[in-house]
């Protein structure tokens, strides 16, 4: 069967979330490893049943879910590890949290594009280039503490956006 060149593309962008779920489902890397492997063979060998326009992500969550459920039913015939409403409550606990993260993710992506050029450019070289203070404080002829103080307000100043932009997309 062939998959879309956008399909696999939301596959490879949902893999560190679905490792961070799978992992706290089930608190073994190793066994994280073997159930991450084993649900993306089924996320392929489903794709067709993917609607696209929905979710990636939740849906490849379902999947992974149902792996790690069959893990733990595979695991309980050697040892009781979880029990299964349990387990149901750290999944919906850890997808409210994808979702969260999402949209702060989100929020914080449209208030990087507000902030005048010249501050988005500090910030893409301190934690994309990963630039030390010192580089940065050369490269724009200011001092350490200078570069420090401005990096510390413009954080600031995101946390804040961040926090107005998911209160107003509430409804507060």
């Amino acid at each position: 069967m062939m998959v879309s060149e956008e399909f696999v593309l939301n596959l490879i962008d949902c893999q560190a979330k679905l490792y961070s779920y799978v992992l706290s489902l089930t608190g073994n890397k190793n066994d994280t490893h073997d159930i991450l492997q084993e649900t993306n063979k089924s996320i392929l060998e489903k794709a067709v049943d993917f609607t696209p326009g929905t979710s990636f992500s939740a849906w490849a969550s379902k999947i992974a879910y149902y792996k790690v459920l069959s893990y733990h039913r595979d695991a309980q015939r050697e040892s009781l590890l979880f029990n299964a409403e349990l387990l149901k409550e750290i999944s919906e606990k850890s997808i409210s949290k994808n979702e969260q993260y999402d949209r702060r993710l989100g929020s914080l992506f449209h208030c990087l594009e507000q902030l005048p050029d010249d501050h988005q450019r500090l910030l893409k070289q301190r934690y994309q280039e990963e630039k030390s203070l010192e580089e940065i404080a050369g490269i724009w002829g200011r001092t350490y503490n200078g570069i420090t103080s401005l990096l510390y307000r413009l954080r600031l100043a995101l946390i804040d956006c961040v926090d107005k932009s998911l209160q107003l997309e509430d409804g507060l």
